[in-house]
């Protein structure tokens, strides 16, 4: 008998005014998170592209990318990014990475993104760009590493 009740709850979920104070009650109790998105983007020459950022003190060289909006789509937010920081567009690959982080709390996603188009024009915030060999990496924080790692992988397999 102890489904019962999850019998009765799931016939009153079925009304709209129930539903409706659902989803409300997710949107305030439902902890939610920051989402950092970034682009490790390669050229023809398996070279990817790195940016050094204003704000970024500690480790100023890193993939293009930032925070996610509001009901925005990840993928589109990778895109967004490497077009508002660099000018540049890509094809977007798939997830490559994805790690949660404490402080800040928030998650961090990295999507390969290969055969950039456009003309290389740096934001504000953005203060060099480089196009770099893979042997030839500037420090850079453990998650963007391990994220060119894993795409590097990515891209050669599809380069074959």
């Amino acid at each position: 008998m102890p489904t019962v009740w999850k019998q009765r709850l799931a016939r009153l979920v079925k009304f709209r005014l129930v539903r409706t104070l659902m989803v409300w009650a997710i949107k305030f109790v439902v902890p939610r998170h920051r989402i950092g998105v970034i682009a490790v983007v390669f050229n023809e020459q398996r070279q990817v592209l790195l940016l050094k950022h204003v704000f970024h003190p500690t480790h100023p060289w890193g993939a293009p990318g930032g925070w996610l909006d509001r009901h925005e789509d990840p993928a589109v937010c990778a895109l967004r990014e490497l077009k508002e920081e660099t000018g540049l567009t890509a094809v977007l690959g798939p997830i490559i990475l994805i790690h949660k982080k404490p402080h800040p709390a928030h998650l961090e996603l990295a999507y390969l993104a290969y055969k950039p188009t456009g003309s290389l024009t740096l934001s504000n915030e953005i203060i060099e760009a480089a196009w770099t060999d893979l042997n030839n990496l500037p420090a850079l924080l453990p998650f963007t590493e391990e994220a060119i790692e894993k795409a590097a992988i990515i891209y050669d397999q599809g380069r074959k």
